[in-house]
Order: structure tokens, then C-alpha cells, then sequence
């Protein structure tokens, strides 16, 4: 294996494992919807859970292993148009995750602990939270897409 080949393999690696973490958490917020207010509640604490354990360690090295490829490859560079996209919304994405959906996660689970999980605010709060997920989930695909077709290279 080349160190080209083993860069690409965990960027790729890690992407699969950061945008099919987001899928399954948009998958199992529709499971636990449906289940009632207190599984729901659970649901955000696993996410904050998966968030903390995988989804964020899988983008740090994304960016990681991608930093990498743009240095190894000549035919790359930090001023093409994809890869500063790419970067760009990866860090939106990012900032999203780690700044507000993981700790307004935590904070659901303690304010359901409080006031219960058919509270109306944790519900709203939940319901927030999602919404945020979905946009976040919709930039990394349009990474994936800016990634795949390289626009302006």
C-alpha cells in the first residue's frame, strides 16, 4: 500500500463512518419519535453519546487524512475551488455538531431528568435539535458531492 493509498483509505474511512453515523441518527430519530416522548428523550442522549465517541472523532480525521491528500498530490492544492468548499462547509458542519447539537444533546437529557420527558420545552428542544442535525447532515452531503465531482478542477 502506497502512502497515497493509505491516505485515501482513511479519509474515506473516516468519511463513511462521520456521514453514516449522521444517517443513522436521522434514521433512528424517526424509530424513536414514534416510540413516545421518553425514548425520544434517550435518543438525544445516545446522539450526544455517538457525537462525543464517533462522529466527531471520524471529522477531525477527515480533515486529517484530506490535509494530507492536498499536500501529497500534486495535481491538488488549497486554493482550488473543492477543496476550499469542502473545507468550508466541513467546518460549518463541524462547529454545528461540537458547539451545539452534542451539548444542547446533554442539555436535553438533564432538563428531561427535571421536568420529565413529556415537557413541552424538551420537546422543543429536541425538535430543534433535529432540524439543526438535518442541515448539518445536508452540508456533508454536499461535501461528499463537491468531493466526488471536484468543480474548478
Amino acid at each position: 500500500m502506497s502512502y497515497y493509498e493509505f491516505l485515501l483509505f482513511g479519509h474515506l474511512l473516516c468519511v463513511a463512518a462521520w456521514v453514516g453515523g449522521d444517517l443513522m441518527i436521522q434514521a433512528f430519530y424517526l424509530r424513536s419519535r414514534a416510540a413516545g416522548p421518553a425514548q425520544f428523550v434517550r435518543f438525544a442522549r445516545d446522539v450526544e453519546w455517538i457525537g462525543l465517541r464517533l462522529l466527531n472523532p471520524a471529522a477531525v480525521l477527515v480533515v486529517m487524512f484530506g490535509i494530507l491528500l492536498v499536500i501529497e498530490v500534486d495535481a491538488y492544492g488549497f486554493s482550488q475551488f473543492w477543496i476550499s468548499a469542502g473545507l468550508a462547509m466541513f467546518l460549518a458542519s463541524a462547529v454545528t455538531g461540537a458547539g451545539f447539537l452534542g451539548p444542547e444533546s446533554g442539555r436535553i437529557g438533564a432538563l428531561s431528568e427535571e421536568h420529565g420527558p413529556e415537557d413541552p420545552d424538551v420537546q422543543r428542544r429536541i425538535g430543534r435539535v433535529l432540524l439543526i442535525s438535518r442541515i448539518a447532515f445536508a452540508l456533508l452531503v454536499l461535501v461528499v458531492l463537491d468531493m466526488v465531482l471536484k468543480p474548478g478542477l
